[in-house]
């Protein structure tokens, strides 16, 4: 930082990001008193000398001022931030607050939150990709506003998250889709931004998820388990005989029944399922006395894997994760690719192939799309083989 005498004015010059800024003290004073060497008005006696002093105070107060801000803001001081700051304490200029993106975001979380309208899983969707774009703030030495989020930074965004932070395709996409419903509540509110996030896009590929077939499921039902397992044995089968998401199936309660249905609403869509009561399902509840054990999803998945690990499901799978054009493949024993989800994937896919209609599929599942319901639908590879043979035989 430095001072220079600029048509009887001194100005503050400042550096940020090695390119240079001025700010004007509005102090005056005749080139004739001040010292260039020093960048300081010139030692005097009497009058003159007491003006003197008095400006270079105030030069003084401007070299902390700065020292603080810089110490305040690190690499996030703008000359924006300064000016504002300046203008405030030496000129006692009132300024509005400037918002950048942080600003916005948070009170879009909070008004999320006051207004209960997502659940805790969505708010924590929100907040990592929230840190991942504060993390590109300070990577590029700058603070975001509404107008910066341009082409050129989903690009680099986007970079950043498939090289850096190893985020695969499936999952970019859905954080973007956070980030966009950002976005677009900042439109609905009148506040001013770049549309550029209208044509970004991330393709989703279609993944390795699995689905049990009916003799899967015969396997774990008849298989026998130490008495440990028996339980998550059973509580997976729940999800494959209802359709429905871990989070939901595990809520099974007698005061959803309706006549023969389980009529619930979904936690994460707010959906209703319309649950029909079949015979497997019922008699697995009633074991229960309709009073499921409430298992941390990580703790139910272990235990699901080790059931189909003992159940001899060891065929070796493929599967493929994509960074943009470049794909990553590994093998994987088909029970280790196995979750809690894949209870309602089978029930879909089970379903379809007892050539239930699809819309009644939809009304079970709570699933309001048809492109939604197709992506859970997985192919039988033996049945295709048997029907392609039997029409070129």
């Amino acid at each position: 930082m430095s001072f220079y005498l600029h048509q009887g004015f001194v100005l503050f010059n400042y550096w940020i990001n090695n390119k240079r800024y001025r700010y004007s003290t509005k102090l005056k004073i005749d080139r004739s008193e001040w010292d260039i060497k020093n960048q300081r008005p010139k030692a005097r006696r009497g009058s003159i000398g007491s003006a003197n002093r008095k400006i270079n105070n105030t030069l003084n107060e401007y070299q902390r001022a700065y020292d603080l801000l810089k110490d305040k803001y690190g690499s996030m001081l703008t000359k924006e931030v300064v000016k504002e700051e300046f203008d405030r304490y030496f000129h006692n200029v009132k300024t509005e607050k400037i918002f950048y993106y942080q600003d916005y975001f948070e009170i879009y979380i909070n008004q999320l939150q006051e207004t209960d309208s997502v659940n805790k899983n969505s708010i924590q969707a929100y907040k990592t990709i929230n840190k991942y774009i504060l993390e590109m703030q300070q990577i590029n030495k700058i603070k975001y506003n509404l107008q910066s989020f341009d082409l050129d930074f989903f690009n680099s965004f986007i970079s950043y998250l498939r090289k850096e932070k190893k985020i695969s395709d499936n999952t970019l996409k859905r954080k973007l889709g956070f980030f966009k419903s950002f976005l677009n509540w900042c439109i609905k509110n009148g506040y001013s931004i770049n549309m550029a996030f209208k044509s970004v896009r991330v393709k989703g590929r279609e993944t390795a998820h699995i689905s049990l077939t009916d003799q899967d499921l015969k396997t774990l039902e008849t298989i026998d388990l130490p008495e440990s397992l028996d339980y998550y044995r059973d509580l997976f089968l729940i999800g494959c005989y209802s359709g429905q998401r871990y989070s939901d199936y595990s809520r099974f309660d007698k005061k959803y029944v309706d006549g023969d249905n389980i009529v619930i609403r979904a936690k994460k869509t707010a959906q209703f399922s319309y649950i029909p009561l079949n015979p497997k399902l019922k008699k697995l509840l009633d074991k229960y006395d309709w009073k499921l054990r409430l298992i941390a999803s990580q703790k139910f998945n272990i235990k699901i894997q080790r059931i189909c690990e003992l159940a001899g499901f060891n065929e070796i799978v493929q599967a493929d994760k994509f960074f943009g054009n470049r794909k990553e493949s590994k093998d994987f024993p088909r029970w280790k690719l196995i979750g809690s989800h894949t209870a309602r994937r089978s029930f879909i896919t089970l379903s379809a192939q007892r050539n239930v209609p699809h819309s009644i599929i939809m009304q079970t599942t709570g699933i309001k799309s048809l492109s939604t319901l197709s992506n859970y639908i997985r192919f039988d590879k033996d049945k295709m083989n048997k029907e392609i043979l039997r029409a070129w035989s």
